[in-house]
């Protein structure tokens, strides 16, 4: 292994002119089993893979278009995203040089050979980033991802509104994978990682173009959120979700659910009409800006309603934000 691993070592660098060359790039909706990947393939002492990318394409268009570099340093300085990956902005460099330099930072780029990222949407937009990128697409049953979101994350009100998350990663990737020839993609499935992981974790290197190697499921730390992936976690949906939040699911998800080899349910289908989604959109609303108000306080949400609605400030809106996002780190310090 070691010495087909050094090999493939002498092939060439993988950043070139401060570029990254071909980098592969997990597509996924969130709660899909991505972080776990990640961090296996982190333990390869090949690869480099950066998780939560939204701050390189939150300001690119679909069509390639970029922003302007004072723009986007402004966006960077209160993206708790991009501060949270512990990340270096150099101010000197255009916007490509920019997120590749970011790409680079995860691990030494010189001892790589192959840099990735993951994504949970603007999949398009990373295509026009990395013309020459290789996809991975991971999905998982859409009603696993919309339990998860609900129960575990609680951070929807509605079986419908947490299944839509699913559903927009997919509709992502089904716009992405028509500019894709076969030889640029490969398909996982969650289910299939979680039963298989050594089996999955060969497919994906052999895509990736490198060896698998034995460190990668030694990434298990003690006490550590991240345990290994279990079989167990395949339809927890059928014991978590009520009958109703099932048929809800289903009524947004179930033509992809079926276009992606998943079976439907017994229950009778649910029939959503325009005015049943308004509801749910008003529901929706009221319950996000609720768990806010109640998050961060009247004052702090009072401020930053203030400042994006009326003022206009992006100044002000700055220093609330920055004050919003110690208000998230110190909750996630307990």
């Amino acid at each position: 292994m070691v010495n087909q691993l050094e090999a493939r070592a002498n092939r060439g660098p993988v950043v070139q002119n401060g570029i990254v060359q071909s980098p592969f790039i997990i597509c996924c909706s969130g709660r899909s089993g991505s972080s776990h990947l990640g961090r296996m393939l982190n333990s390869h002492p090949y690869i480099s893979c950066l998780d939560e990318v939204g701050f390189i394409t939150d300001l690119v268009s679909d069509d390639g278009e970029i922003p302007d570099l004072e723009t986007y340093h402004s966006y960077l300085r209160t993206d708790r995203g991009f501060y949270s990956q512990y990340l270096t902005l150099n101010e000197d460099l255009d916007f490509q040089a920019t997120i590749n330099d970011f790409l680079c930072q995860h691990k030494d780029p010189q001892q790589m050979q192959a840099i990735g990222i993951i994504a949970h949407f603007d999949f398009i937009r990373l295509k026009r980033l990395w013309p020459n990128a290789r996809f991975i697409h991971l999905t998982r049953d859409g009603r696993d991802v919309a339990y998860s979101w609900l129960k575990e994350r609680k951070l929807d009100r509605s079986a419908w509104f947490a299944a839509k998350r699913w559903k927009t990663a997919e509709d992502a990737w089904d716009v992405l994978a028509e500019e894709l020839s076969p030889g640029e993609y490969l398909e996982l499935t969650y289910e299939a990682f979680v039963s298989d992981l050594e089996g999955t974790l060969h497919r994906l290197c052999d895509f990736i173009g490198l060896p698998y190697h034995d460190k990668m499921l030694d990434f298990v730390e003690e006490d550590s959120y991240f345990q290994m992936p279990d079989p167990q976690f395949i339809g927890l949906w059928r014991k978590h979700l009520s009958p109703r939040e099932v048929r809800l699911a289903e009524a947004c998800l179930s033509h992809q659910l079926v276009a992606k080899g998943y079976t439907l349910s017994d229950y009778k289908p649910l029939r959503v009409r325009a005015l049943d989604v308004k509801l749910l959109k008003l529901g929706e609303a009221v319950h996000r800006q609720w768990s806010k108000f109640k998050f961060f306080g009247p004052l702090l949400y009072s401020l930053d309603l203030f400042f994006r609605r009326v003022v206009k400030s992006r100044r002000l809106q700055a220093l609330v934000k920055q004050k919003m996002n110690q208000r998230v780190d110190a909750q996630l310090l307990r």
